[in-house]
């Protein structure tokens, strides 16, 4: 998988319920977290959030 995959994935498994525009920055704010990662620790986090 690529990066951008991995991304997508771990964020998509998150599981927010609130639509305001807090949660939405929070989101955010992860997905930007998650840009920093090397690939490696992508993979290994991406194992974190699916097991």
């Amino acid at each position: 998988m690529d990066k951008d995959h991995l991304i997508d994935l771990i964020s998509n498994s998150l599981d927010y319920k609130s639509k305001d525009s807090e949660s939405s920055k929070n989101l955010i704010d992860f997905k930007n977290y998650l840009e920093r990662l090397n690939l490696d620790q992508l993979r290994t986090m991406s194992k974190e959030f699916i097991l």
